[in-house]
């Protein structure tokens, strides 16, 4: 295949494939990322786009000029604009079952197999369309050699006499002849011989209703009738045909009256074996309706049973009960041991709640790791509990996934037709907010839905609405908390920490609104107005003769992976005419555990600058010090909750293992949470570095933090 050889803008190709039959339905958002991510291709009149036999990666859509799609050196159709061609290695994995040449200048785009499982594997209506489109080209294949057939001398009906004037063997496929009143064959060609496995003189015992047992004789008469007296030339229809050996397959059959003269009138029987096409129709259907990794339903036949539930129950005066499932802590599975694993555990994890349920009871899977159990026709709730203790229970006991043993829990939100909402859409809404309520209560745990949820909810609408806003009326402010050397006594550097004061919801805790910003990525912009202010402020120190003392920011994971971190911080450090190591990042295990390669890259490409990188939270995580030697740490933040119990034995020796293995790093530590003097002498006899706290200072603003830095005072 040729490389593209032109550019089409998005705009112009988007209404291009607006034009286009099988992607009319697609909405505007997704035929925008087609048109961005397709590539279109320039051949010259009688170039082979693909040869049959050959491994197919993706399919064509023809934007100008024609295809001829041939088979056995056989012209089998031609393809014009808006039609496509080239799919049914993308549907069913095969090699291609015909060739494709362009008859004059065309123009393909091209829909690679990433492409398809997007955009077409997923949606219903799409694969409907396709199939569809297949059915109606395969009987325009049919009809096309048929009549090519039938051209031929000698083709076009029978002499007077009992034999035919041309032999049926002549013809490509199954022909048979029937007397129309008996319906006794006559004869048949060879190729209908071998494919029903009769002899031809096996066929001249046998009717047409012993061939088709499933064809109404009444309607097999009428349509006859309808020939003799030429009221319909033709007739077209589907049945299922036997075999002498007892096996039935699927054939599309046409028949046409070809002697009308004398005693006996006789038709002429095509016959055409569509098992492949059935095939293909049921794997569209598979791919419609169920997970192609679990074999469960998906989204689009759970809606397709919840509206048959729901309806059921209104009328039975029954309640349905919806269970939202999402597997806990599946993501740090999938991350440290691969997506294959992953994929495994999913699988298992489907079986082990398929195993519980009742025959009528359905399992699907929404995407990823969450799930919904749909338990229809009840009469309380009670089964609905019994069986969330039953999941929660099978999901206790370990998954062998390859070499590895895994325990995985899940959280389940549980709402009930018609007590919790009368339409679907409510009640997968209201089942997802339990199942958020079942997580924060601690996991691997069930949760009724209850109407404060929506609450809740309307409680976090506002706070996101006002956080939008909140940056334009200047609602945000930077506190600093001072970080003590323990041996100097002296101000080494400070913690810039965001604080908001809503004109419509008062004080916001950071608790409240950082988990908002996360969820909507306004993070992203709140990261970057922290950045911008602390290091201002900075400046604004460093031009009043302040000692320059390191700033630290926190990173949140969506920060960490946005693309452009890197070049923002040094832009804003440039811009600021701050030098690096006034800047000190504090990020967490969390951001090392969602790619550590990625990780790795970019803390390098921070510490080379100059930027100093402090790990916070050490030792509450999953805790590697494989990855600690790999990573260009400079500080290691020990936290508040070894502090302030550091009498407890356990605490204490994991806080003298923290300031031991940084100092065999060389790197420094830094207490969080100093409240005492008894922690602050605890912390200096184990020669801990840094601290901070409220003993020494609570976040202030930048006002009360430039006294403090003028008075250059001892703590």
């Amino acid at each position: 295949m040729p490389k593209p050889f032109f550019f089409i803008e998005p705009e112009q190709k988007k209404e291009l494939l607006k034009t286009i039959d099988v992607l009319s339905f697609f909405h505007e958002s997704t035929l925008e990322r087609i048109a961005q991510e397709s590539k279109e291709f320039s051949l010259e009149p009688d170039v082979i786009v693909f040869e049959e036999g050959e491994p197919g990666s993706a399919m064509y859509i023809v934007l100008e000029g024609e295809i001829l799609i041939y088979q056995d050196a056989n012209a089998l159709t031609t393809m014009l604009p808006g039609t496509f061609f080239g799919e049914m290695s993308l549907i069913e994995s095969v090699p291609r079952t015909a060739g494709a040449k362009t008859l004059i200048a065309s123009v393909l785009l091209e829909i690679n197999e990433t492409q398809f499982q997007e955009y077409f594997a997923t949606q219903p209506q799409a694969l409907m369309a396709i199939m569809k489109t297949l059915s109606a080209r395969s009987r325009k294949i049919s009809n096309e050699l048929a009549l090519s057939s039938d051209a031929k001398p000698g083709f076009k009906g029978y002499s007077s006499k009992r034999e035919s004037a041309f032999s049926l063997d002549e013809h490509y496929r199954e022909i048979l002849v029937f007397d129309p009143k008996s319906y006794q064959f006559i004869k048949a060609n060879s190729l209908a011989c071998m494919d029903t496995g009769f002899t031809p003189e096996e066929i001249q015992q046998i009717t047409f209703v012993d061939l088709a047992p499933d064809l109404d004789p009444e309607k097999l008469k009428g349509m006859c009738d309808s020939l003799i007296h030429k009221i319909r030339p033709i007739f077209s229809f589907e049945t299922a045909l036997k075999r002498k050996d007892g096996s039935t397959y699927p054939a599309e059959c046409k028949i046409q009256l070809v002697k009308s003269v004398g005693p006996s009138p006789e038709v002429l029987l095509w016959i055409h074996d569509v098992t492949e096409r059935k095939q293909m129709e049921g794997t569209i259907r598979q791919m419609a309706y169920y997970d192609s990794l679990t074999g469960l339903p998906n989204r689009n036949l759970l809606n397709d049973r919840l509206a048959v539930a729901v309806t059921n129950a209104a009328r039975n005066n029954q309640k349905v009960a919806i269970l939202f499932l999402d597997l806990d802590h599946f993501k740090t599975i999938n991350d440290s041991l691969g997506h294959e694993s992953g994929d495994q555990l999913l699988q298992q994890v489907s079986l082990r709640i398929k195993g519980i349920l009742r025959k009528q009871d359905t399992i699907a899977r929404m995407g990823g790791d969450e799930f919904i159990v749909l338990i229809p026709g009840l009469t309380d709730v009670t089964h609905t509990i019994k069986l969330a203790d039953k999941i929660l229970a099978s999901m206790a006991t370990v998954f062998n996934v390859g070499d590895n043993e895994l325990y995985i829990g899940c959280s389940i939100g549980i709402s009930i037709f018609p007590d919790d909402g009368m339409e679907i859409r409510t009640l997968l809404k209201n089942s997802d907010l339990a199942m958020y309520r079942a997580k924060e209560k601690g996991r691997n745990t069930f949760e009724l839905y209850t109407p404060s949820m929506n609450l809740k909810v309307m409680v976090r609408l506002a706070m996101e609405k006002n956080m939008r806003k909140a940056l334009d009326r200047e609602e945000f402010e930077l506190y600093y908390q001072p970080k003590i050397n323990l041996k100097s006594r002296k101000i080494a550097g400070m913690e810039a920490l965001l604080r908001w004061n809503s004109l419509e919801l008062g004080i916001v805790t950071p608790s409240q609104f950082i988990p908002v910003a996360e969820e909507t990525r306004l993070i992203i912009q709140l990261g970057h107005w922290v950045l911008v202010t602390a290091c201002q402020q900075a400046k604004l120190w460093r031009e009043a003769g302040l000692p320059e003392v390191p700033i630290s920011v926190n990173l949140s994971v969506i920060q960490f992976t946005h693309p452009n971190l890197v070049s923002e911080i040094i832009k804003v450090l440039e811009e600021m005419e701050v030098p690096p190591h006034q800047l000190e990042l504090e990020i967490t295990e969390s951001i090392l555990m969602q790619d550590t390669t990625l990780a790795v890259s970019i803390l390098n490409k921070l510490s080379e600058v100059g930027i100093k990188i402090s790990l916070d939270d050490f030792g509450t995580g999953f805790s590697s010090l494989n990855y600690l030697k790999n990573l260009p740490l400079d500080y290691l933040k020990i936290d508040q909750t070894f502090v302030q119990d550091y009498d407890l034995q356990t605490n204490a020796a994991i806080t003298n293992a923290i300031v031991t293995l940084a100092q065999s790093l060389n790197m420094k530590t830094i207490a969080e949470g100093v409240e005492t003097d008894g922690q602050k002498k605890y912390l200096q006899d184990l020669n801990c570095d840094e601290a901070q706290g409220n003993l020494f200072s609570e976040p202030v603003p930048a006002s009360r933090m430039t006294e403090l830095l003028k008075a250059g005072k001892k703590f």
